[in-house]
């Protein structure tokens, strides 16, 4: 794969384009549930190059997605430069982009929150202008019910699974039919209009913390309210993911204060509004997880990835998922 790579970069002028003196060094960096990075290096400079293999969206076209997506968040400046895109799938399978690398570490929950913080004020602060309306998938009359439909359709191998627990089919069944009975509290949203682009997978491991922080990895970003991703980021199931922890209720409300303060968000409306939709963030969060864990049993995955099919199992655990199914944001 390295050295494929190292073919295209040449017969596509890409070389020149990017400044890369010989010798550069290509390295594999990481890899996720849909997509492997690839770090390219040339002494100074240090670029991205990723390879996607599914789309969470069900789009068409994933790549040519998440290169606009990334286009229009430059104005925030806390996301990454994208530079090219290539969605022929002709060299290779999949399709690929190319963006800046950023240095620094993942965001540690102990001492980065008033950070992350300001990485997501300044990015719900961008107003929907008519590019965004045009180019990205909009959740704003069915933020609920988009929820309800994803979640059916993550269950629907799970419901049927002969390795997902039965305590954890139960439990999820039930949560799904519940939320699906207070869809109609959606209409809240729609009366707030209050619509920003949500980057919906906010774990630690997206944030970059070096001497500026940024928000990575913009799959399947959205037209939503920002609760979608202020929920995802507070929620158990996004902090224990990659920490091994639980925030507790004075550092999420040291975290919501300076987002408050960072973007004026009404505080009475907002946190309502996380009320409504932490139920539907958490059967999401869940439901995801018992889908993948399934089809790592089922061995069905074309990337697979040993933390990560550890960490689903640890929450398909009856205790857990009960508790987890009842969290509030705050108590």
């Amino acid at each position: 794969m390295l050295e494929k790579i190292r073919e295209y970069l040449k017969e596509q002028q890409l070389v020149e384009k990017l400044q890369l003196k010989e010798p550069f060094t290509i390295e594999f960096l990481a890899q996720g549930e849909y997509n492997q990075n690839f770090l390219i290096s040339a002494g100074q400079k240090k670029y991205v190059f990723r390879l996607n293999y599914g789309s969470q969206l069900n789009l068409e076209n994933q790549i040519r997605y998440e290169y606009q997506a990334l286009k229009w968040l430059e104005r925030t400046n806390r996301t990454p430069r994208v530079l090219y895109v290539d969605d022929s799938c002709q060299k290779f399978s999949q399709g690929l982009l190319i963006m800046e690398f950023l240095a620094g570490k993942p965001l540690n929950y102990r001492n980065d929150l008033n950070e992350a913080a300001v990485i997501f004020g300044e990015i719900h602060q961008q107003p929907i202008d008519e590019a965004a309306d045009t180019l990205f998938v909009k959740e704003k009359a069915t933020i609920l019910s988009a929820r309800v439909n994803e979640c059916q359709q993550l269950l629907e191998p799970v419901l049927h699974s002969d390795f997902v627990p039965i305590s954890a089919q139960r439990l999820l069944a039930v949560a799904l039919n519940q939320c699906a009975k207070n869809i109609k509290q959606q209409q809240f949203f729609v009366e707030l209009d209050q619509w920003r682009v949500n980057n919906t997978e906010v774990n630690s491991h997206n944030f970059i913390i070096g001497k500026k922080g940024f928000l990575i990895d913009w799959e399947k970003p959205v037209i939503s309210h920002p609760v979608q991703d202020i929920s995802q980021f507070l929620a158990s199931t996004t902090t224990l993911w990659r920490s091994n922890l639980v925030l507790t209720q004075t550092k999420k409300q040291a975290f919501f204060s300076s987002y408050l303060q960072t973007t004026g968000f009404d505080s009475k409306s907002f946190s309502e509004a996380l009320r409504i939709y932490h139920p539907y963030l958490m059967l999401r969060a869940l439901s995801w997880s018992a889908m993948a864990y399934d089809s790592y049993k089922r061995d069905t995955k074309e990337l697979k990835n040993q933390e990560i099919f550890e960490k689903v199992s640890s929450y398909m655990n009856e205790d857990f998922l009960r508790q987890t199914l009842k969290e509030e944001v705050f108590e």
